[in-house]
């Protein structure tokens, strides 16, 4: 039998749906430094896992699930991390007499042999495992760049050149272009993952990174010695972002342009001093978003899209978007400039920063370090004749006055606060100083929104609530409806949750609320108010989303907590 009928029979063997693709398959060129296993796996038509199974099989080694092996640190070091991320072995265990290697390519005779010259004086023994596996356990457990981490240790290991070419398979001969090729992985990792940020936080004895994605932090599993290098990882970060290496004790903001296969990346930077050193944040912002804005984007239900939309067709008052940092508040009102944007309406907004680039808009970037400030810009914007106004954020008496008087004079003027539910933007402006009244008649809508988790789509599974926990929760589940939770597998992380979408409370300010602003009515008071005016609260929008099997009653609970904490101190 030749050796192509045996990897035919081997294919079929492994569940490929016909002898005329196993073939296909089986004459599969090589790629370019990798082997047959590559090519087969690289096809998509073959089933990784019984391939695995088949091959240790044919070569009579152990199959291992390797994701459910403990492996301890010393074993680790028994190969070096730029091997072992190369040609994809994993040391898994080892005593007196042997060394177990895991790898997903028996065809891989070359990573089989400098793996065994790295082992000296033990037997080596080989056991085969599934390769997207192996992979994320590589990762987890050397950490994101561990191998170029290794190539910069080495490349300063050395006292002469000879010793340094003796090492040349496991080190650069440039320090300097390892940190640009160590930094470049963490960014390139955390768009991979879809990260909103990257944190670098030094701590009194480590150096930690995150990411945040969907809104949680994820720590990130890195090399033990990356430590030894802070110092070059922020400075290389500071030269990225064009900022002042040499000042460690100041805050400083800058920006990063990136190109990647998936468009540009916008990436705003800002370091902060701290008594272990420099920590440093790198916000993650895609430009190909800004095709995306619409009312469509924001999933409302019918009831507070004609209400949005109603909104957006006053000539003249305020809308603010309010909710904490983080909860998309800039994405709604991109969608609401979006949706009104044409030639016959002049929009200028001024921000702090401008996100994303509005095509026919007119867009201003906050300089306090010149003066131009949110008050001092929206003055000059009034002086350009606008239909349409937006304010980045409303922080303080000026801002909120000036906006005021835009509104009072014939402009539509959209901004944020933050605040934790929409009555509460009411309770912030007078807390700031407006007249009750002016607000009462300027403002026409505070809309509050937050972002929950969805649920991945590959492993949701039914889940079972105890009626009286949904009927104190003030959940009604109609018949036939299906309540679902996440179980988590790789697509999601292991979390259940995969993406984020809004949730929304829409408070339009009624004759009968104007009349509460106006004497100073409670917080409490004027939220009993919105509610019996018809407002419906983040909450009860966070139950449609579980309704509709996009999220979990857990989640809804988790973003919306602090409205509730809020709320009992309030009636306090």
């Amino acid at each position: 039998m030749s050796a192509r009928e045996v990897l035919v029979g081997l294919l079929q063997a492994s569940g490929v749906d016909s002898a005329e693709t196993a073939r296909e398959i089986a004459a599969l060129s090589p790629p370019a430094g990798g082997s047959w296993t590559v090519a087969a796996l690289d096809s998509g038509k073959v089933d990784e896992v019984l391939l695995a199974q088949e091959l240790a099989r044919m070569a009579r080694v152990e199959y291992l699930a390797v994701e459910t092996v403990q492996v301890e640190r010393a074993v680790l070091e028994l190969l070096p991390s730029r091997l072992v991320f190369k040609h994809h072995v994993l040391p898994l265990f080892a005593d007196q007499q042997k060394v177990q290697i895991a790898s997903y390519d028996i065809f891989n005779t070359a990573a089989r042999r400098l793996a065994e010259q790295q082992i000296s004086g033990k037997r080596v023994e080989w056991v085969l495992c599934a390769r997207n596996p192996l992979l994320r356990t590589i990762k987890s457990l050397y950490g994101v760049g561990a191998e170029t981490l290794e190539e910069l240790l080495q490349s300063t290991r050395y006292d002469n050149q000879e010793e340094r070419e003796e090492a040349h398979d496991l080190a650069s001969d440039d320090p300097e272009a390892s940190v640009v090729k160590f930094v470049n992985q963490i960014i390139r990792e955390a768009i991979h993952e879809r990260a909103t940020d990257i944190h670098v936080e030094p701590l009194e004895n480590d150096l930690r990174i995150r990411y945040r994605i969907d809104g949680i932090l994820h720590e990130v599993a890195v090399p033990p010695q990356l430590r030894r290098l802070q110092s070059a990882i922020i400075s290389r970060l500071k030269v990225m972002a064009h900022m002042d290496i040499a000042e460690r004790r100041l805050p400083q903001d800058g920006r990063i342009n990136l190109q990647t296969a998936g468009g540009a990346i916008d990436v705003r930077v800002s370091t902060i001093p701290t008594v272990n050193g420099e920590s440093i944040s790198l916000r993650l912002l895609s430009r190909s978003d800004t095709l995306q804005f619409g009312l469509d984007r924001l999933d409302m239900t019918e009831d507070q899209m004609r209400i949005v939309q109603g909104l957006l067709t006053l000539p003249n008052g305020i809308i603010m978007v309010t909710g904490p940092t983080g909860s998309g508040k800039s994405t709604t009102l991109y969608s609401f400039l979006t949706s009104i944007n044409s030639v016959i309406r002049r929009i200028i907004t001024i921000e702090e920063p401008v996100e994303y680039r509005l095509p026919g808009v007119s867009q201003i970037d906050v300089k306090p370090e010149i003066n131009l400030t949110f008050a001092n810009g929206l003055r000059a914007i009034l002086r350009q004749d606008p239909n349409v106004v937006m304010v980045g954020e409303i922080r303080d008496f000026e801002t909120a006055e000036i906006a005021i008087r835009a509104a009072m004079t014939g402009h539509v003027v959209f901004s944020t606060l933050h605040t934790n539910d929409a009555v509460g933007g009411i309770t912030r402006l007078l807390d700031m100083g407006i007249e009750p009244f002016l607000l009462a008649s300027v403002v026409r809508a505070f809309l509050a929104q937050r972002l929950v988790r969805t649920l991945c789509a590959q492993c949701r599974v039914p889940a079972e609530y105890p009626e009286e926990y949904l009927k104190e929760l003030g959940i009604s589940v109609p018949p036939g409806v299906v309540l679902y939770k996440g179980r988590g597998c790789e697509h999601c992380r292991q979390t259940g949750y995969r993406g984020r979408t809004a949730i929304y409370e829409i408070c339009v300010l009624t004759e009968p609320l104007r009349r509460l602003v106006v004497k100073k009515g409670t917080g409490s008071e004027m939220k009993s108010r919105a509610v019996m005016d018809g407002m419906g609260t983040l909450r009860t929008d966070g139950w449609r989303r579980v309704l509709r099997g996009q999220t979990t009653i857990e989640e809804v609970l988790r973003v919306t907590q602090a409205d509730d904490l809020a709320d009992d101190l309030a009636d306090e």
